[in-house]
């Protein structure tokens, strides 16, 4: 018995021995790790530049390691600030300090976003809590919040600051303008004017014959379909090419061609990118206007029956006519077609529908139709002729 007893103890004396050495070893590592961090260079460097900006009483009191925002209303840790030391010093270090040291430049709306109450990613992005430079720039797998940097805006042909508006909006999105955020204004009013509201729906208000959009930019790429994108395939991408050309890139969306250019598609974009949905303590939200009255709009009344025309009535609801068009109702993107009959001919319905882009450049009268409609182009439906008959005989009725 004796011995068996023995034989433990030398077994539990070398056990503990073991892992004695293990844990001696795991400590080393993590020393040694410690010391080859990537951000330490950066603070020794830090203390320098302190020193020799007539700053000694901080550079004495920087003790290595890492340094955080935390900011607990947000549920956010960002480390950034372990290499990003000059965050704060821009009124007493160089402004053209090599990054990661530069202090943050003094823009006019930082005075209202202390960087103790909003941190580093909430407006840059990146992963806050990494402490190595790819994970903290989101340059990992897994993580959808990669750094805004200049690179990634530039692929796009935008600025890091244009690129940076989708954040601020998230904040800022039922603000019709906001100091700053010139891209993100310009397609809010560019929203308005197209009269969006008419098919899609956001925050509630809005039509139904359309995506909702009011958290669009939470959209995971993999559910995009991608076949007709020619450049990037990413979800920003997908958005600038559908405003530009939305039947090619959704051959069987029912929104009409608006003629915008790239560089209003690309704001369109970061507008429909920045609605997210966030979960916001109140005091981070910035008071919301009341929705006009026109904003609100809901079912399409059905369009009137025309007797012997039922298939061409089924094919103006299936082909999304009454989406635009009224019969005999307010409308907001085409014109009411009430009494339609008595202004157009069939011989001229039959030609509109199956090209109304050529009908507007051949005939001077149609110039003023866009303008007039807020730009908006009939989509050419392609029609083939049996359905173009059946479409004339119920117009020609109403």
């Amino acid at each position: 018995m004796s011995s068996r007893r023995s034989i433990f103890a030398r077994l539990d004396q070398t056990l503990l021995v073991a892992l004695s050495l293990v844990f001696f070893v795991l400590v080393l590592l993590a020393v040694l790790r410690d010391e080859r961090s990537e951000w330490l260079p950066f603070q020794e460097r830090f203390q320098e530049i302190l020193e020799e900006n007539d700053q000694r009483t901080a550079a004495e009191e920087l003790e290595p390691g890492i340094r955080q925002i935390w900011i607990p209303a947000l549920d956010r840790v960002d480390r950034c600030v372990s290499c990003h030391l000059g965050y704060e010093w821009g009124a007493s270090l160089p402004a053209d300090l090599p990054e990661p040291l530069a202090p943050h430049p003094d823009l006019p709306f930082m005075r209202a976003h202390p960087f103790q109450d909003f941190g580093c990613t909430g407006c840059h992005g990146g992963q806050g809590f990494a402490t190595e430079r790819a994970a903290a720039h989101g340059d990992v797998a897994h993580w959808g919040e990669p750094l805004l940097s200049t690179g990634l805006a530039e692929r796009y042909g935008l600025t890091r600051a244009e690129l940076m508006q989708t954040r601020c909006n998230q904040c800022h999105r039922h603000e019709p303008e906001t100091q700053g955020m010139d891209e993100i204004n310009q397609a809010k009013d560019l929203f308005g004017k197209k009269k969006c509201l008419h098919c899609h729906s956001v925050d509630g208000h809005g039509g139904n014959s359309a995506p909702d959009l009011t958290y669009i930019g939470d959209k995971n790429p993999e559910l995009v379909d991608f076949t007709y994108v020619e450049g990037r395939h990413t979800f920003f991408n997908w958005l600038i090419e559908h405003f530009i050309d939305p039947d090619v890139v959704t051959p069987d969306t029912e929104m009409p061609p608006y003629g915008f250019s790239g560089a209003q598609a690309r704001q369109l974009a970061l507008l429909m990118l920045s609605w997210k949905k966030l979960s916001l303590p109140p005091r981070y939200i910035p008071r919301r206007p009341p929705p006009e009255a026109a904003q609100v709009v809901r079912e399409r009344p059905l369009p009137p029956q025309v007797p012997g025309a039922e298939v061409g009535r089924g094919l103006f609801l299936t082909h999304g006519c009454h989406t635009c068009h009224g019969v005999g109702v307010s409308t907001a993107i085409g014109p009411d077609l009430a009494g339609l009959s008595q202004r157009r001919t069939p011989a001229w319905l039959r030609q509109w529908l199956a090209d109304p882009a050529a009908m507007l450049r051949a005939e001077p009268e149609l110039a003023s139709w866009p303008e007039q409609w807020g730009g908006i182009i009939m989509p050419n439906q392609n029609l083939d002729p049996t359905e173009i008959e059946e479409l004339t005989r119920y117009l020609s009725g109403l």
